[in-house]
């Protein structure tokens, strides 16, 4: 495969961009097998290139960096606007508990809750990332699914304005009725 071939935009262009960038040309061309096909893909096609995509990439730089690749596709997933948002509404709450109020009324499908004062859990109803939420066959990795992680640390800590981790508990891509992230402040 030649380089030229590989989508250039999109979240698609965004992680092979990501990938040449922080790993070089000859991984980004054994990583992004038939991506020039990827654009004439259904969703589920499109989201079994991701897992074995995913597969690929673990194969080749280990599962760690694989981890620190998603992270950094997640804190561009999280853009201006959702930053934005984040930060809006946490300067008209009063509290960490009136914010979490006005996430759950904004974002359909997901629910926060206030586990203890430092402690908060993010569940989504669904997958909502479109590369991958029509799987039909569960990812045998969490992998992928760090994007959501770095996206929910960038939203938070732009809402809160401090650093925060998360944890991924599970997700809907491995085969679990929900993704769950647990939000540590």
């Amino acid at each position: 495969m030649q380089s030229s071939k590989i989508p250039k935009t999109g979240r698609i262009g965004r992680f092979a961009k990501i990938i040449e960038k922080e790993l070089g040309e000859k991984v980004l061309l054994k990583v992004m097998q038939d991506s020039g096909k990827y654009a004439s893909f259904k969703s589920p096609e499109q989201a079994a290139w991701w897992k074995a995509t995913i597969e690929r990439l673990e194969k080749e730089i280990g599962k760690e960096n694989a981890i620190k690749i998603m992270e950094y596709c997640g804190q561009k997933c999280c853009g201006q606007g959702h930053r934005r948002t984040a930060k809006k509404l946490m300067g008209e709450s009063k509290s960490i508990e009136e914010f979490l109020n006005k996430l759950n009324k904004k974002f359909i499908g997901v629910r926060f809750k206030l586990k203890d004062k430092n402690t908060v859990v993010v569940r989504y109803d669904k997958c909502f990332c479109g590369q991958v939420k029509q799987t039909k066959q569960p990812f045998t990795t969490t992998t992928y699914c760090q994007c959501g992680v770095a996206w929910e640390k960038q939203f938070f800590e732009s809402a809160l304005e401090i650093p925060i981790e998360v944890e991924l508990v599970q997700t809907v891509t491995t085969g679990t009725e929900s993704c769950e992230f647990i939000i540590h402040i």
